[in-house]
């Protein structure tokens, strides 16, 4: 690949997967070695370098793995050589693998490895890309041997995570010289506030009731937070408090829900009973909306993420309230601050306002901003156009199919299989004026 001249800049992508591995301070030095030591060997210096300390090489939140991707990629960039020890130091999945450096190719920037020199040719591409497949396939198993010792670890008794359960906390057990394994105990002061937090709900409070309740009497979360409703409910959903931490409940790759059979348990001391923790779960169940039966199916809010709260510049998000007249429930909705929602005047006042009422407001604005005699006289100049030349719609069409674009190909077939109708459409309108009513029903009906 010819080398672009305005490109001659080599930087570096340094990584290691774990914190502990950047807490040693072996790995990212040797790394930054061995890069500088090759640049210097083709006769360059090492611009800037890029370090990802404790980050999965499979993982898409690479901070700095994304900062070097847009400063190579925005216009103007110098940036002509991306230096890593190791193919498997730039990415662990072998798609984006392919991906990413076919798109820095268009560009003019190669990507070299320390270890693994490749000739910039088919026979070269071919080698890189089985060493990128090599790269994710130690990754999958890599994973799979750490799942597997962590079960084992769990079987035994210990806990595997560095995340702790709200009334919980790791407290190291050391199994023989150098070696240490973590337990689960109650954190003294946590493990109160969450035999309030069952009391009250069980009580009667709904998750909110309980935040501002809890909020109230100064018994804030970790790190001097409020309680919020999505902390609340997080608690509640917790086996752990009635005695069973189950490790594998999530999974982090798919980022859903794993099956009930793949959890493993690992008994801890509880701290409600069981019978209460079921009796949570069941009142929450049965408080869930989508449980009230006859519930009809609530309509889009529009603005909701949309409009701001002016006191204290949250996003503003539904709010429903309801009574009961002779049996009969009449809920009303409203926009109103999130953080009230969540957390309780504490925190901010709030503004409630009726949702059809803060709708209409805005949409009649919009109205008198788009709805205007000259945007109507436009739109219908594009349309008598559109009927005059039906080709150019096809055109356009096709350059989206092999140009790319951020439109999907499958969305482009769908508006090619439909053109006709749509051309017909277009005539329909622009005719309405002059044929007979008869006529124009009757064209519509053919479509």
């Amino acid at each position: 690949m010819p080398r672009d001249s305005a490109r001659s800049e080599w930087i570096s992508y340094l990584r290691v997967s774990t914190h502990e591995q950047a807490e040693r301070d072996l790995s990212l030095p040797a790394q930054r070695h061995a890069v500088e030591e090759y640049a210097a060997r083709h006769g360059v210096k090492i611009a800037r370098e890029y370090v990802e300390a404790g980050c999965s090489g499979t993982s898409s939140k690479r901070k700095a793995f994304r900062k070097m991707l847009e400063d190579v990629l925005r216009p103007n960039s110098t940036v002509g050589t991306v230096v890593v020890h190791h193919t498997s130091r730039f990415t662990r999945d072998s798609t984006e693998a392919r991906l990413v450096k076919q798109r820095l190719r268009k560009e003019g920037v190669r990507v070299l490895s320390v270890c693994q020199e490749t000739t910039e040719d088919p026979i070269g591409n071919l080698i890189e890309g089985i060493f990128e497949c090599i790269d994710q396939y130690e990754s999958e198993v890599n994973g799979m041997r750490t799942s597997l010792a962590m079960m084992e670890s769990i079987r035994q008794g210990y806990f595997p995570s560095s995340w702790t359960p709200y009334g919980f906390r790791r407290v190291k057990v050391e199994i023989r010289p150098g070696v240490a394994r973590w337990t689960l105990e109650h954190q003294e002061e946590e493990t109160k506030t969450v035999r309030v937090l069952f009391q009250l709900y069980v009580a009667g409070s709904g998750a909110k009731s309980v935040a501002i309740q809890l909020n109230e009497r100064g018994l804030l979360y970790r790190r001097g937070r409020p309680w919020s409703t999505k902390r609340v409910l997080h608690v509640l959903d917790e086996p752990a408090v009635a005695g069973t931490y189950y490790w594998g409940r999530w999974s982090t790759k798919r980022k859903t829900r794993s099956h009930e059979a793949e959890w493993v348990p690992l008994p801890v001391a509880p701290i409600v009973t069981p019978a209460v923790h079921e009796l949570a779960m069941k009142l929450r169940k049965q408080r869930e909306p989508s449980q009230r039966p006859g519930r009809p199916v609530s309509p889009a809010n529009l603005l909701a993420g949309i409009v701001r709260c002016g006191k204290c510049g949250a996003s503003y998000q539904l709010e429903t309230s309801g009574k009961r007249v002779r049996g009969d429930r009449y809920e009303y909705r409203y926009y109103n601050c999130s953080k009230f929602c969540r957390i309780g005047g504490a925190v901010c006042a709030g503004y409630r306002i009726p949702t059809h009422v803060l709708d209409q407001a805005v949409l009649a604005h919009l109205a008198g901003i788009i709805c205007t005699p000259e945007r109507a006289e436009a739109l219908g100049r594009k349309a008598h156009a559109a009927s005059a030349d039906p080709d150019k719609l096809r055109r356009t069409w096709a350059v989206l199919l092999t140009g790319g674009g951020p439109i999907s190909r499958s969305y482009v077939l769908h508006l090619v299989d439909h053109v006709e109708v749509r051309e017909n459409e277009i005539r329909i309108v622009a005719r309405t004026a002059a044929a007979p009513a008869e006529e124009v029903a009757k064209e519509s009906a053919a479509l």
